[in-house]
């Protein structure tokens, strides 16, 4: 809780009076909710019995408190507090970032996924039959961390999210619900880039033949691979676009593009690293049980996403320094592993083998393996650790013991 408890504290101060005039104020709201998410409570209700039996959370200061001061506190706290703390956490807690990946640029991967909503949301209108909520999320792939989001109707459009947050110099990844020809048109005007996989009947006039360039462990897993300069015929400028076409596992893809400084096989690298975004979702509506919502008003709602994506940001910091601790423990070479100042904003393709400790520049795919799962990546059992742990005193023997579940 170190890294966030001061922007918790000065979010506060910002509030007249908030502290003297209600029992269950901002600090202690905040805090009692983001101990619930970090340590799997599943509901307001449940999270006030584990407050009123615990010696240690009372020793912590946490609020024994009725539902309805929950209930009345997701209201009364305006969300936009909690979007500025998560946003000056991002910046101020310096999470690593994979160098291999920072070396193309800033990439972000757009995607939505809907939670179930109860029927007296019925702001939250999505069938006849049922009401829904849509997390629509873009999701940083140097750092593996989530940095904007929008809560809404599951019936709000994917296209308007991603046209509305569209910046000069990031390059977009999304399949294939927003390919959109005004979409393409933005991101050029606006300098941006964008990786979207497209329909396998799309309408244009090949200019050019581009090289093909794919490594050849990968040709028997891919196959029919095109890389082609085109115009498009209905589209509403007169811009070069790239289109990669290949088959693989007996599925067509057909993936436009605006990058043509990249290689065929980093275009379809790239893509194939969208799926990170949905393990994201999955992470976020199963181990941290974001799927039971504390609370059904719209602004409520906001305020509880908010809570979910500082907690992941304190998880995934505290992992990546455990690491780092159980390390240098261990008497690794420090120079030659990653660390949060010497590779923020760095770009560099190097790595570091651990079989000969050589600097060597690694391949695109090669980063699936253990070296995400062990700085970018949250397990269930890492997790469970650290929730039997919470109240333990933090030491380098505890660090490397976290380091060595790899969840």
């Amino acid at each position: 809780m170190a890294p966030v408890y001061p922007l918790i504290q000065e979010a506060s101060n910002s509030i007249s009076g908030d502290s003297i005039k209600y029992k269950l104020s901002f600090v202690p709201f905040t805090i009692s909710l983001l101990f619930g998410i970090i340590s799997g409570v599943k509901s307001v209700s449940l999270l006030i019995t584990e407050i009123a039996t615990s010696d240690e959370l009372k020793a912590l200061g946490l609020v024994n408190v009725s539902k309805s001061m929950y209930s009345e506190a997701f209201v009364r706290y305006d969300p936009q507090l909690f979007r500025s703390i998560f946003y000056h956490l991002i910046k101020a807690i310096g999470l690593i970032c994979i160098p291999d990946l920072q070396c193309l640029g800033q990439l972000l991967l757009v995607d939505g996924s809907i939670f179930p909503a109860i029927s007296t949301m019925q702001w939250a209108s999505y069938q006849s039959t049922a009401n829904a909520i849509k997390m629509h999320l873009a999701f940083d792939l140097n750092k593996m961390t989530p940095v904007q989001f929008l809560v809404k109707e599951a019936n709000y459009s994917e296209r308007e999210f991603l046209s509305g947050i569209i910046e000069k110099g990031i390059t977009y990844i999304c399949d294939r619900g927003y390919i959109s020809f005004r979409i393409f048109k933005k991101m050029y005007d606006t300098g941006a880039f964008f990786i979207i996989r497209g329909k396998n009947k799309l309408c244009y006039v090949v200019q050019e033949q581009l090289a093909v360039n794919i490594p050849d462990q990968f040709l028997s897993f891919i196959r029919n691979i095109q890389d082609i300069k085109v115009i498009f015929d209905n589209g509403t400028d007169n811009n070069f676009y790239r289109i990669v076409k290949f088959v693989a596992l007996e599925e067509q893809y057909v993936l436009v593009t605006n990058r043509f400084d990249l290689t065929t096989h980093q275009i379809i690298m790239l893509y194939a690293y969208r799926w990170q975004i949905e393990l994201f979702f999955r992470f976020i509506k199963r181990t941290l049980n974001c799927i039971h919502l504390f609370s059904h008003d719209s602004k409520g709602i906001q305020v509880q996403f908010y809570l979910y994506m500082i907690a992941h940001t304190l998880l995934l910091s505290f992992k990546q320094e455990c690491e780092q601790i159980s390390d240098e423990h261990k008497g690794v070479d420090m120079s030659k592993i990653p660390t949060k100042n010497d590779m923020n904003g760095k770009s560099s393709n190097k790595d570091i083998s651990p079989k000969s400790g050589r600097i060597y520049v690694k391949g695109l795919v090669t980063m699936l393996g253990e070296r995400v799962r062990k700085y970018w990546k949250i397990g269930i059992h890492w997790l469970t650790v650290l929730r039997n742990w919470l109240f333990k005193p933090f030491c380098a023997n505890m660090a490397v013991e976290l380091s060595r579940i790899k969840g």
